[in-house]
């Protein structure tokens, strides 16, 4: 009965927070090609190179934010009243902290870094300031809201999660659409305070929400320092993984900036928001079956655990596919329709990170896996070490002059080679049965990617170059061949004939 529970939230949560992503990627996919638009392709990099400087100083949330989902949920897990107020506690003074070090950071190394080795054309330097203190901000508000987030999460309340992130895109895209008629001062600077505020409203939405729905979790100085202390040990292993993210994300993007200035950063800014919004089209799944892998292991059923983590595992991969081939295939002609204007190396940026996104769907679920145990000092110690390779085999590569193309290239190899090592920790940590898990889940993906590639490569041969509707049709033929080939060779049996029956539900065959 609890599993069929179970089933039923997992799929209602799901459905809430696709839809909240589908509206989030129509909206986001607008706001970028207005404001490349408005802002123009300097002034967009220069505000996506300096934001991405801003994500630097926040090097420790990222494991901060693991482990405050982790605990919250593992406390849920456990019904324990007193130890889930002293976690929720604990998580709150932690972040506030984490929040004045962001600051402290950004207003000393993080102006240095800027006066002293940002490309940035001295005419918009003044502008760039404006957007630099402005994400600071925003950053520190970010930083402060993780744990109302994660209590959201670990409750599986999608629904208001969903409502609160809709909300916030809406104010983004009236932010976008007032921009154009903005008087104050310069264009750059009137959005990132607009951003800035936006922040302020978007996230105490979170925090009110908690305050008035989770009555059982209240603040209370007194946590003790046991909980600080299992806290603080497992943020001191996952960060060296987190670090290296930042190193592969931020690090490489201030590496293109040092190479080709605010012009590779406009194409690597657009590459990212590609990615991001593919990327969101399976982190809705993942979302809604990551508290349950957590509660799982929490409650002793190991067996459900790997189960959860081995399926989701694949169907994150199978889901994302129905967006990475058409891009893969048809970016340039994708891009020309989207944008007025590509950025130069945008093309080959997006085609190589939509590759790392399909790596990182197989990923995610054996790290919140991991992340369940609690046991991650082996883990983080490796899976951060290799991460952490990208960023100096990535300068190497560029110190020998190569284009920046190869820097994600370099970051792509690294990152399948760390998925690879990444099964056999999982193994000694949660006994994740290691030949089962390549032949089931990542050869079994890899075999759909290619027989879904097949076809629409074949068809986009023999398109014109100057047709872009056609391109965008065999776009649309690609999905459609990719959801094909997922029914029939990504699915397990049980999985396809429920697929099957609600389709026939749907369209009233007995």
């Amino acid at each position: 009965m609890t599993s069929a529970v179970d089933n039923r939230r997992l799929a209602k949560n799901t459905m809430v927070l696709y839809f909240r992503m589908l509206f989030q990627m129509a909206v986001f996919f607008y706001i970028s090609r207005v404001i490349i638009r408005v802002l123009g392709v300097v002034d967009y990099g220069v505000y996506d190179v300096v934001a991405g400087l801003v994500v630097v100083m926040m090097f420790l949330n990222n494991a901060m934010t693991t482990s405050s989902q982790r605990f919250i949920t593992v406390a849920l897990g456990k019904g324990d009243k007193e130890y889930l107020n002293k976690i929720y506690s604990a998580c709150i003074m932690i972040h506030g902290g984490l929040a004045l070090l962001v600051l402290l950071l950004g207003e000393t190394a993080g102006l240095w870094y800027m006066h002293h080795y940002m490309n940035i054309p001295p005419e918009r330097f003044e502008s760039a300031l404006w957007v630099f203190h402005s994400s600071l901000f925003s950053a520190m508000i970010l930083v402060f809201n993780v744990p109302f987030n994660a209590a959201i999460i670990a409750y599986e309340r999608m629904t208001a999660f969903a409502f609160i992130n809709i909300f916030d895109t809406l104010c983004k895209l009236g932010i976008v659409l007032a921009l154009p008629y903005c008087d104050w001062g310069d264009k750059l600077q009137a959005y990132a305070v607009m951003l800035l505020v936006e922040n302020l409203v978007a996230r105490s939405l979170y925090i009110y929400y908690c305050r008035r729905n989770f009555r059982n979790m209240k603040f209370v100085w007194h946590t003790g320092k046991e909980v600080f202390r299992q806290i603080f040990s497992f943020v001191g292993w996952n960060s060296l993984t987190n670090t290296a993210l930042v190193c592969n994300t931020q690090g490489i993007n201030l590496l293109l900036n040092f190479i080709g200035g605010p012009v590779v950063n406009a194409g690597r800014g657009v590459a990212v928001s590609v990615q991001s919004a593919i990327t969101a089209f399976v982190s809705s799944f993942q979302t809604a079956v990551y508290p349950q892998i957590t509660k799982s292991y929490a409650q002793g059923d190991i067996k459900n655990m790997v189960d959860l983590v081995s399926r989701s595992s694949r169907l994150s991969f199978c889901l994302l596919l129905i967006l990475a081939v058409p891009i893969l295939i048809e970016t340039p002609s994708l891009l020309s329709i989207w944008l007025t204007n590509v950025p130069p190396y945008a093309v080959a940026f997006t085609r190589l990170l939509v590759c790392v996104s399909l790596v990182d769907a197989f990923a995610n679920p054996l790290m919140v896996g991991a992340a369940a145990t609690g046991r991650v000092k082996l883990y983080y110690s490796i899976e951060g070490g290799m991460l952490l390779s990208a960023l100096p085999l990535a300068c190497l590569i560029a110190r020998l002059g190569f284009g920046p193309e190869a820097v994600f290239v370099v970051h792509l190899c690294v990152v399948f080679a760390t998925q690879c090592v990444r099964v056999f920790l999982c193994h000694n940590l949660y006994a994740l049965p290691r030949s089962e898990y390549f032949v089931k889940s990542m050869a079994r993906g890899i075999t759909v990617l290619l027989a879904a590639l097949t076809l629409p490569c074949l068809t986009h041969h023999y398109i014109l170059p100057d047709k872009l509707w056609l391109h965008f049709a065999n776009s649309l033929l690609a999905a459609l061949w990719t959801a094909g080939c997922i029914v029939g060779l990504g699915l397990e049996n049980k999985e396809r004939n429920f697929i099957l029956s609600k389709i026939k539900s749907m369209a009233g065959i007995n």
